[in-house]
């Protein structure tokens, strides 16, 4: 058998290794929590290893029902601490009439928070106010130890109009809240995200009609695309400080946002939610567990360098 001879590497390859690795671990160390390398297609995590989330916290507005309760309560099961933002008595929504969380719901979901051993703090605050948001997200990082995590999950609908028949107070107060209210969260957060650093993230909950249009909704379908263009700005903006912005685009969902389309549109609910399913691929009904799984994957270390994505949670209706 041929003797095999070893080689020194070369003095440019050593020099251009260590470089490598130096980047490596300058980046490694900007990065808030542990400074050890996880290899992500190792396998199975380690059942004895603290929590994906723990030692973070996250601010959630729309945050004391529907999805971003779920949101909220998954995270704090996963180690999450939460800061929970909606309207309850703070204000109310008109043109549209719409039945917002209420005081009792923002309690209650505090209240669960709680009780899965996470420290959580509420505010009752409209979106639309930018001061009070400002005021929420910095009494959070005070109370909480700063601020990891954003979803701006806010928003509402409305009942079925055609564009040229749609009070210009209904398109105000859609575009006031789906919008601007999600504008404000973000630049009431954001310099917060930044002073804590590489790792930080957003998710902006859209819609999928904010990649594929209806009829009859014009002011809400307008909203939604116009966050798709709002995050990727910001994936833009924030990429140089390792902070990601992602958007989720879920499909039609069995929530309180169902129910205030059904009293708007006085029309049954199973009807609505017949419709929903016939528009996508896989014809089941889409749960809030669902948008929730694809938002914490956002937020976690999986998707460390995922930025600028649009993630549909639809069962295919974009492809349909």
């Amino acid at each position: 058998m041929a003797a095999t001879t070893r080689t020194r590497p070369s003095r440019r390859w050593r020099t251009s290794a260590r470089n490598t690795c130096s980047r490596s671990w300058a980046w490694t160390a900007r990065t808030r929590g542990s400074s050890v390398h996880h290899d992500l297609s190792a396998g199975p995590v380690d059942p004895s290893a603290p929590p994906r989330f723990a030692g973070k916290v996250a601010f959630v507005t729309g945050g004391a029902r529907g999805q971003g309760r779920s949101h909220a309560l998954r995270l704090a099961r996963e180690g999450a601490d939460i800061a929970l933002v909606d309207l309850g008595s703070a204000g109310q929504v008109n043109d549209p009439d719409y039945n917002t969380a209420t005081s009792a719901d923002l309690k209650q979901t505090r209240e669960d928070v709680l009780a899965l051993g996470r420290r959580c703090v509420s505010f009752e605050v409209d979106v639309r106010d930018y001061d009070r948001l400002a005021w929420a997200a910095g009494d959070t990082a005070a109370r909480l130890g700063g601020l990891d995590f954003v979803i701006a999950n806010a928003g509402i609908t409305d009942g079925f109009h055609r564009t040229w028949e749609l009070p210009v107070e209904n398109w105000q107060t859609m575009i006031d809240i789906n919008l601007t209210g999600v504008f404000y969260t973000c630049k009431a957060t954001v310099p917060h995200l930044i002073e804590r650093g590489a790792g930080s993230a957003l998710v902006l909950i859209s819609s999928g009609v904010g990649l594929k249009a209806v009829p009859q909704l014009a002011h809400y379908v307008a909203a939604k695309m116009a966050l798709r263009g709002l995050s990727t700005s910001l994936a833009q903006e924030l990429g140089e400080y390792g902070i990601r912005c992602n958007t989720v685009l879920p499909g039609g969902i069995n929530t309180e946002m169902t129910t205030a389309m059904v009293e708007l549109n006085h029309i049954p609910r199973e009807q609505l939610l017949a419709g929903f399913r016939a528009g996508q691929l896989i014809n089941t009904d889409l749960e809030v567990a669902d948008t929730t799984a694809a938002v914490l994957w956002l937020l976690s270390d999986e998707a460390r360098l995922v930025t600028g994505l649009e993630m549909t949670v639809d069962a295919g209706e974009s492809k349909k």
